[in-house]
């Protein structure tokens, strides 16, 4: 009988510890379904001061939002009006984000509404249940 010899490939990265770079954070609709991967915590990122909704830069970060498209809808903003093209949560139809461009990305920002995501699948954040007035 042939004598059989197996070999194996080690292969390791240096990772700077100092650095959460790299690091993804997930996060999950109220319903415990998951919709967002991201390379920066959303509590870090800059608030829209209209809604308090967190503002991703779609020209430096990377994510990944499963949400599903819905009808857009036109909010008047002063005097001007807003259009806003939504994404909800494919299981309960929650409102978790929306952008100002037809096309997902194609726009500068994607905005995440306020107390709509959780890092902690199963838990509600304290500012999901609180009217949009006492939000602010």
């Amino acid at each position: 009988m042939p004598k059989v010899v197996s070999s194996s490939t080690v292969s390791s990265s240096n990772r700077d510890d100092d650095s959460n770079r790299n690091q993804l954070h997930v996060y999950y609709c109220l319903c415990s379904e998951f919709l967002l991967a991201i390379d920066a915590d959303l509590r870090a990122l800059p608030t829209r001061r209209t809604d308090n909704a967190v503002i991703i830069d779609n020209t430096i970060r990377t994510y990944k939002l499963t949400a599903a498209q819905q009808d857009p809808v036109a909010l008047k903003r002063g005097e001007a009006f807003e259009m806003q093209y939504r994404y909800h949560c494919p299981r309960c139809q929650l409102l978790i984000a929306y952008e100002t461009q037809p096309e997902r990305k194609v726009g500068h920002y994607t905005y995440i509404v306020d107390g709509s995501l959780t890092d902690t699948q199963g838990t509600t954040p304290s500012t999901a249940l609180l009217e949009p007035a006492a939000a602010k």
